[in-house]
């Protein structure tokens, strides 16, 4: 898995957010996902009709349960944080807030 942070998003990361302040008091490490179809992660070379039925709610809620379980953190003990072995909180505003309760119950 290669990492691209970009520009304007690399705070998130840091402790200049509330959630670096609280990932950094509690020891944790906090990761932003892009969702499919923003900036450069278009699953498909094109934004056709036929590239976007794959643009649904349900899809994304997979996406970020398939991450969760399956990532590889590249840092020393990432195999060890997994959401089944360490607590893993989802957050966002807005559309990723929702996003973020939508996968709670799902």
């Amino acid at each position: 898995m290669r990492s691209r942070v970009f520009l304007g998003y690399w705070s998130y990361l840091t402790n200049r957010s509330i959630n670096g302040l609280i990932a950094q008091q509690e020891g944790g490490a906090t990761i932003v996902l892009e969702h499919r179809f923003y900036g450069l992660s278009n699953p498909y070379p094109d934004l056709s009709v036929k590239s976007f039925e794959v643009h649904t709610l349900d899809q994304a809620i997979e996406d970020l349960d398939y991450f969760a379980k399956n990532v590889k953190l590249p840092f020393p003990g990432g195999d060890q944080v997994g959401p089944d072995k360490a607590p893993w909180v989802f957050v966002g505003g807005s559309y990723s807030g929702a996003l973020a309760s939508w996968l709670r119950v799902a």
